[in-house]
Formats: C-alpha cells, sequence, structure tokens
C-alpha cells in the first residue's frame, strides 16, 4: 500500500526541517557559540542528531560517534563549564577560526529550510527542485571541501569532543549525499 501524498510530503518537510536544524548547527559550532558548547554538554545536541538519524534509518550509522557524545555529556557534572568552553576555543582556533565555507552552510541551511516550507505547502514540484539544488551545491565543491576538513579536525583536534563532533558531522555529510566513502579513514 503506498503511502498519501499529504502524509509522504509531512514526513519530507519535517525531514528537510531536522536537515536544515543540523546545517544550522554546523555554522553555530563554526561561529563558536556558547549556547552550542551548552548544549552538547547538555545533551540536547547529542538527543536532536540522534533523532535525525533515527528519523532517516541512519542511526547505526553514527552509532559509536553518539555513544562517545553521550560519555562526554554525562562527564560534563565532573568538569566546569569554563573548561570545557576553554578546551573548544582552543581549538576552535586552530581548526575553523576563519570559518572555511562558512557560506556554503548558510546556503544548505537555506535550502533545506526552502524545501521544508514547500513540501508542506504540497508544493513537490519546488520541493524536488529544492532538493536538486542542494546535491548541486554540494557536487559543486562544498561536499569535497568539508569532508577534507572535518577529516583533517578529526586527525589533529587535540580535544576529544571535537573528534566527535566532527564525525558527527561528517556521518551527516555522508547521510546527505549518499557517499558514505567519505566516512573512510587513511
Amino acid at each position: 500500500m503506498s503511502t498519501p501524498v499529504p502524509e509522504f510530503a509531512g514526513r519530507i518537510s519535517r525531514i528537510s526541517q531536522q536537515r536544515a536544524r543540523v546545517w544550522g548547527l554546523m555554522m553555530d559550532m563554526w561561529n563558536g557559540d556558547e549556547d552550542f558548547i551548552k548544549a552538547v554538554r547538555e545533551g540536547e545536541f547529542g538527543e536532536f542528531v540522534r533523532e535525525h538519524f533515527q528519523e532517516i534509518g541512519q542511526e547505526s550509522l553514527a552509532h559509536g560517534a553518539l555513544m562517545s557524545l553521550d560519555v562526554y555529556s554525562r562527564g560534563a557534572r565532573r568538569r566546569t563549564f569554563e573548561d570545557d568552553w576553554d578546551a573548544f576555543l582552543a581549538d576552535h582556533g586552530n581548526l575553523l577560526a576563519d570559518k572555511p565555507h562558512y557560506d556554503g552552510l548558510e546556503a544548505m541551511r537555506d535550502l533545506c529550510r526552502k524545501e521544508s516550507a514547500a513540501w508542506a505547502a504540497g508544493d513537490l514540484d519546488t520541493g524536488r527542485d529544492c532538493r536538486k539544488a542542494e546535491f548541486e551545491h554540494l557536487e559543486g565543491g562544498l561536499e569535497m571541501n568539508l569532508v577534507e576538513l572535518l577529516k583533517n579536525n578529526i586527525e589533529v583536534a587535540k580535544s576529544h569532543v571535537w573528534r566527535t563532533l566532527s564525525r558527527i558531522f561528517l556521518i551527516f555529510l555522508a547521510t546527505e549525499t549518499g557517499h558514505q566513502s567519505s566516512l573512510e579513514t587513511k
């Protein structure tokens, strides 16, 4: 039995909205937002990305990284926010200080929002056109640039949480593109 179009469009709209939020969270990490590290420490970030990966049927890809993030969040009770904030900023200064590819992240967030709105309005053609534009944007170089950047973060970040966040965003990118080969390490 097939899924009725309104139900299908509603689900795609919800997933597109979640994807827009993940792109926005990447922007928060790039910005070094204090609220971002608070959400990571308090488990809100991990809970949201876990729900997103479950929604799209890809939680198994992110299982290890999410478990590592859970351990980090539970351990926050034994660390001060200032210590975590200082460690986050130290790596941020080395890894993302000049906000590489930030405009691309913003474009992807905005395209996903537009896609979500189109599906919610029942405008299937615009929804499909937005998704196509997202793929074209990623294939235009953003995907490979982000894969390279995130893999580098995993290799050189001093803090475990930076390596874990970079893994999670790399997994998200693989689910966006379908290119799981980007998850292979050297």
